[in-house]
């Protein structure tokens, strides 16, 4: 299945129809068109053209899960060329779609896509106008150089991934295995963090996983955040690794990272409604390779008699939520959410989604378990998020968990 998508504007008048297209006037012609390009890594664009000069239409591409109705299509993630200095308005168009059966809407007038010159750093498009009855989103911005990435927001792309790992491979506290691989064999990784030099006996395990939903981008960056904080010299984080192993999956979903997938991985398959595929659901089998491998480690690791102390899933709430928050079972981790505050603001809200990591965690191996949803827009009526916010959340996350064990308000016993 062809997931790519390779778009380069040609001269060419819109009233072909044709995607991906440029309309020209004499004034535009020649290398005065702008480009349009979505074939790299996390990239997408269903159809984007200059329908007049400066002003470019087009739309997401919708993803159709293979097993259900769900349509999912929020991300986007393009370059454009030849755009220095020229104000360019952009018009998203069919920012609608299914999820769990029901109507989703991801997008609001709080939505400001970001851009950046280098991939790296990344800043917010201010001019913003969202039309609520014809899912309409419309941006506008001078760009300083030639060429820009545009995206729905924060990327965190395979390549980026991959980098993290490579970066603290060889950390005296870090250990690396690969628990399986995709379909299209990318390598599903297991980073352990704890201090080997006190005995593991005694010690919490932690489980941490992100990026399960492609296009959930801010997950990757408070992973990264969390390990970097995990791995340094902090007399916190070597408090941590003195009391806590860490179990860090940081990118689950590495297929659908890397084609730029809303949502669902390679296959066209939500991994977070799989993990009951071979426990209570057996409608859906087999089981994603990415949840296979997942869940037979948990297996292999419980039957030597160890347990996971608690077990967080990093997912985000797109641009429409305006809180972080704690999902668990109804009573689960509730007096953790106090602990987390102290570092960054998070709301307790009990809730299960059926077949999700949370929930099989919980009911199957009797884990206890939370998924965080954090928004990839901004708190209330606070700043815009930034990739620091997001590095500042995982470190957060450590503290509030180091905090929470040491004052003894884990549910169950080791």
């Amino acid at each position: 299945m062809e997931l790519r998508a390779f778009f380069y504007i040609t001269v060419i008048t819109a009233l072909t129809g044709t995607h991906c297209v440029s309309s020209e006037n004499s004034d535009t012609a020649g290398s005065s068109a702008i480009a349009v390009s979505s074939d790299f890594d996390s990239g997408s664009i269903d159809t984007l053209w200059e329908s007049k000069p400066n002003f470019l239409t087009g739309w997401p591409r919708h993803r159709k899960q293979k097993s259900s109705s769900d349509d999912q299509y929020y991300w986007f993630y393009f370059k454009l060329s030849n755009v220095a200095g020229k104000n360019i308005t952009i018009q998203l168009d069919s920012l609608a779609g299914i999820y769990r059966g029901g109507p989703h809407l991801i997008y609001t007038a709080g939505t400001q896509p970001v851009y950046s010159y280098d991939q790296k750093h990344w800043q917010r498009i201010h001019d913003v106008q969202y039309n609520a009855e014809q899912h309409s989103l419309t941006f506008r911005n001078v760009f300083a150089e030639d060429s820009v990435w545009i995206a729905y927001a924060h990327p965190f792309s395979y390549t980026q991934g991959l980098e993290l790992i490579h970066s603290v491979e060889g950390n005296q506290f870090l250990t690396i295995e690969t628990l399986g691989k995709t379909r299209e064999q990318r390598d599903i990784h297991l980073l352990t963090v704890t201090d080997t030099t006190v005995p593991d006996a005694g010690k919490k395990i932690v489980f941490i996983t992100t990026l399960q939903h492609a296009g959930e981008y801010c997950g990757g960056y408070v992973a990264e955040g969390l390990l970097r904080f995990l791995l340094s010299d902090d007399e916190k984080a070597a408090m941590a690794r003195k009391t806590t192993v860490y179990k860090i999956i940081p990118m689950m979903n590495p297929d659908g990272i890397f084609h730029g997938i809303t949502r669902f991985n390679g296959d066209l398959e939500d991994l977070n409604q799989e993990w009951d595929d071979d426990f209570t659901d057996t409608l859906h089998l087999p089981v994603e390779p990415e949840v296979a491998c997942v869940k037979k480690w948990i297996r292999e690791w419980k039957s030597t008699g160890k347990n996971i102390s608690l077990a967080l899933d990093i997912h985000s709430q797109g641009q429409e939520g305006s809180m972080n928050l704690l999902h668990t079972p109804e009573g689960m981790l509730d007096d953790l959410t106090p602990h987390l505050d102290k570092y960054w603001p998070v709301k307790y809200i009990p809730m299960e989604f059926s077949g999700s990591l949370n929930d099989c965690l919980a009911k199957e191996f009797h884990i206890p378990s939370g998924t965080f949803e954090i928004p990839q827009s901004r708190i209330k009526d606070e700043a815009y998020l930034t990739t620091d916010d997001y590095y500042t959340y995982g470190k957060g996350i450590a503290l509030g968990i180091t905090d929470y064990f040491l004052q003894g308000k884990e549910r169950g016993k080791q």
